[in-house]
Parts: C-alpha cells; sequence; structure tokens
C-alpha cells in the first residue's frame, strides 16, 4: 500500500512541477521569460540608437586604403553636424550627389566652404596652400589637374587611395545635405578611433 501511495505522490508532484513550469513560462518569471525581456529590450535601444543617433558603416572598396580596407566595420555619428560643420581633415559618410538613394561613400573632408581647392603637379593646394597629408601613402600622386572654388555650402570630398577613388573631383564638390555623418572609429578588424587616423 504504501508503493501505491508513493507513486500517486510522485505522479502529484510531477504533474504539479510541469503546471508551475507552464505557468512560469506563459506568465514570467522564468528565466527564459526573463531572458526574452532582456533580449527584447537591447533589440529596442538598438534599433532606436541605430535609426537617430550611431550607425554601422561598412566600407566597400579601396578608395580610403590605407585608413580604411574593404568590410572594415565603421561608427558613425549621424548627428553630429546638426549644430556644427564638417572640419577638414573629417572622415565623413556621404551621399554620391548623382545617386543619392542608393551609394553612400566614406571619404575625407579635404575643402571647407570657401576654399579654393586646387590639384597640380600630383599635390593638393588650398587656398594656395599645399596640403600636407599624412594620411595617404607617400607614393601616391592626386590626379587629376584641376581647380574647383567652393560656395558657403560645399565641401571638398577626396579618399585616402587617391587612384581608386570616386569622389569631388569627378563629381564636384558635395553640399552639406550630402553628409550624413562623421566617422568616430574602425569597429572592425581591430577597434581605432578615426581621430588617430
Amino acid at each position: 500500500m504504501d508503493t501505491a501511495t508513493n507513486t500517486i505522490e510522485t505522479e502529484s508532484t510531477s504533474i504539479a512541477f510541469f503546471k508551475a513550469l507552464l505557468y512560469k513560462l506563459i506568465y514570467g518569471g522564468s528565466i527564459v521569460f526573463d531572458l526574452a525581456k532582456w533580449l527584447i529590450l537591447v533589440l529596442v535601444v538598438f534599433v532606436i540608437f541605430n535609426t537617430f543617433f550611431f550607425s554601422i558603416f561598412i566600407v566597400s572598396g579601396a578608395s580610403m586604403d590605407p585608413t580604411f580596407k574593404d568590410g572594415d566595420w565603421i561608427a558613425w555619428n549621424k548627428n553630429i553636424y546638426n549644430n556644427s560643420n564638417p572640419v577638414r581633415g573629417d572622415i565623413v559618410v556621404v551621399n554620391y550627389p548623382g545617386d543619392p538613394n542608393n551609394k553612400t561613400y566614406v571619404k575625407r573632408i579635404v575643402g571647407q566652404p570657401g576654399d579654393k581647392i586646387e590639384i597640380k603637379n600630383e599635390h593638393v593646394f588650398v587656398n594656395n596652400l599645399r596640403l600636407d597629408e599624412g594620411y595617404i601613402a607617400f607614393s601616391v600622386g592626386t590626379d587629376p589637374n584641376g581647380v574647383w572654388t567652393l560656395n558657403k555650402n560645399q565641401y571638398f570630398v577626396m579618399g585616402d587611395n587617391r587612384p581608386n577613388s570616386n569622389d569631388s573631383r569627378y563629381f564636384g564638390p558635395v553640399e552639406k545635405r550630402f553628409i550624413l555623418g562623421k566617422a568616430i572609429s574602425r569597429l572592425y578588424p581591430g577597434f581605432r578611433l578615426t581621430k588617430d587616423m
């Protein structure tokens, strides 16, 4: 008789355990439910930050080599230029003016509003002074020759790998409205802030 009683008690305990487990899964309190809540919260915060503040850009091509290589992941700030303007040397994410809905580039600001940009003898001159460009490879020259005078809302952008960059030398100066934000760091491979590049 004791064996039958123990079997009934064991079955009742097992049923009660599964009922309690099912209740926790449905109404909360379980590890799975708690993890799901946190995962959803993290996802919502990520979407908000990605939409309004920061985003990740994956470099496609060699136009910014050696600063950024094809496949590098870059974190960029979408709001930095809401209350300020890009300055020479900033690395920016820019929409291609000829196809702003489909092409986005990473380029460096070389000229600011009001500047006269001249390329001659494979060097860049800003307002008749040769630009010191420590970020490009020593043996890389800048072609083609040309002169551009920027109006009050235009920027001259160029890739660091001059022979392999489609930039303002070819599509002209870029208005500020095409500049989406500033690159702040390389995330992958190897974290590095852009101020050090």
